[in-house]
């Protein structure tokens, strides 16, 4: 049985002496820290380590080392246990001493009431501590104690029976000519159809450490189906199902259905806007100053003038826009036009399209200029993962910034904040002076008018709102600042073409500007500098 050295206190008529033991079958040898911290438990400090370290050599070397520590008789030691617990209190371990040539054993009883001392309740494997006294196990450490471990559990699950990854993407042929008319976009859905499936989550079993106390399993994502109108769940909530015949179109994590709504002609004076709970398809043209709205997707087969469009899911537009300045197009899922011009374009999912001009355009997923033309051309491009384009720039050195790695949203809303945060400060720092001026008059008078003791009560509930609004704030900025951090690095600029001069590149808050012409290159970030590379 491989055992550990161990030493011994001996009594003899001239003193105290430590006498060696050698290990057995490949035991571990003996330690100076571990004589070290016996001894000066039992009040032994006037030892030295010298004399120790050449005990231990004299042991290492095979012999019966022996060595004097103290000329004065000492009381018997008894066996000694030293009782260790890891930090999260997993398990706790005992380390056996012998007891003195006139010492006495310890039993069982006595290391439970050890381990009960060292607050160690739970798990007990009794067999291993009586085969420690038993073999006489010294100066090596015995598993006293185990945790029952917790069982943890799953995330949900959400099982959608319908496609829910319906690419947008137009066909292009050989030539690069984007067809926007075969764009397989709506996925349809049939009244009664099972729509999605949720499997809850598993919250897992809770463990119990060495202390009696539980150990919590790692917590797991709770999900719930999410839907609009048209739309039933099954009585325990595990199933989604359509209410009528239509399309299908999931938006981050809801579900929605519905029937489109046909607009014949313009939108203009003969419709005035158009808000609808559902989606929308604008068989002519949308007119400048008008504003279509769509909880689901907004189809336009004509031209978009100055017009807004804000849709729950996607935009697709077959002949483009021209917005003049005035435009604006919103979608929560992707938004496809065959150009974009002077307009403002943001969309929760990608953009793609043919040539962007003079807008700013912002997108959570990726941009895609990869029509026959393939131009990006003043403006501010922006999106999260990737923007792609066969030229960026012009000839003239049109001033175009692209900007990719950090969803664009998260920035401006950071900005806001800042913003909303500065101007809480400076309002305080006002309300402050005027409760003090108010305070100052109180002190002088003896006593407030009616209307100024109502200002100062307006004043003080006035604070309160502002630090609750701040610390919520507060919390939100923090929480982007570390998601905008997280995600440094990502995203890149693919230009298939040519990138002119006069051309802006930002990835993850680093930015390079183009100096000179670049053919087929790929843009990204490397630590603090953007770098270009083959496509």
């Amino acid at each position: 049985m491989k055992r550990n050295a161990f030493f011994q206190m001996v009594h003899k008529e001239d003193g105290m002496y430590l006498k060696s033991y050698p290990p057995v079958e490949g035991g571990a040898p003996l330690h100076i820290d571990d004589i070290m911290a016996y001894l000066k438990a039992k009040g032994y400090d006037d030892v030295m380590v010298e004399d120790i370290k050449s005990f231990v050599e004299k042991a290492d070397m095979g012999k019966n080392a022996e060595i004097r520590i103290s000329v004065k008789e000492r009381l018997p030691e008894n066996e000694y246990a030293a009782v260790t617990v890891d930090p999260e209190r997993y398990y706790a371990k005992v380390r056996l001493y012998p007891n003195s040539s006139q010492g006495a054993r310890l039993s069982v009883r006595d290391i439970l009431d050890l381990l009960e001392q060292n607050g160690v309740k739970y798990g007990i494997i009794e067999k291993n501590i009586e085969m420690m006294l038993k073999a006489r196990l010294y100066c090596c450490d015995v598993l006293a104690a185990k945790a029952t471990m917790p069982i943890h559990g799953k995330n949900a699950e959400i099982t959608y029976h319908f496609n829910a990854d319906k690419t947008s993407k137009p066909a292009v042929d050989e030539n690069g000519q984007v067809d926007f008319h075969k764009l397989d976009m709506i996925e349809p859905v049939k009244e009664g159809q099972l729509l999605a499936t949720l499997t809850p989550a598993d919250f897992g079993t809770p463990g119990t450490n060495v202390s009696g106390n539980p150990i919590k399993p790692r917590k797991v994502n709770v999900l719930k189906l999410k839907h609009g109108k048209n739309i039933h769940l099954s009585e325990d909530g595990l199933e989604m199902y359509s209410d009528v015949s239509g399309n299908v179109t999931l938006v981050s994590d809801e579900v929605f259905v519905s029937d489109c709504y046909e607009v014949p002609a313009d939108v203009g004076p003969s419709t005035g806007d158009i808000s609808y709970d559902g989606s929308i398809n604008v068989k002519g043209n949308i007119l400048t100053g008008y504003k279509v709205e769509a909880s689901g997707d907004i189809y336009v087969n004509g031209a978009v003038e100055g017009a807004t469009l804000i849709a729950g899911g996607k935009i697709v537009l077959n002949r483009g826009i021209q917005g003049m300045g005035k435009a604006m197009m919103k979608a929560e899922g992707d938004v496809i036009s065959n150009f974009i011009e002077s307009a403002n374009v943001e969309a929760g999912g990608k953009i793609i399209t043919d040539a962007i001009m003079h807008s700013n355009v912002t997108a959570k997923d990726s941009i895609e200029v990869n029509g026959r033309r393939g131009m990006v051309a003043g403006g501010s491009i922006r999106s999260t993962k990737k923007i792609e384009t066969k030229v960026a720039g012009s000839t003239m050195g049109t001033v175009t910034e692209m900007e990719v790695g950090v969803d664009p949203r998260k920035i401006d809303r950071y900005h806001e904040l800042e913003k909303a945060m500065d101007e809480m400060a400076e309002e305080r720092e006002v309300i402050e002076q005027n409760i003090d001026v108010l305070k100052k008059r109180f002190k002088l008078k003896g006593s407030l008018e009616p209307e100024k003791l109502e200002k100062l009560k307006s004043y003080k509930a006035r604070l309160e709102e502002i630090d609750e609004s701040a610390e919520s704030m507060n919390e939100e900025y923090e929480e982007l600042e570390k998601s905008m951090e997280e995600s440094n690095g990502r995203g890149k600029i693919i230009v298939y073409d040519i990138a002119y001069t006069g051309v802006k590149l930002t990835i993850s808050n680093v930015s390079k500007y183009l100096h000179s012409e670049v053919h087929r290159s790929t843009f990204v970030r490397e630590g603090g500098d953007i770098r270009v590379k083959g496509i």
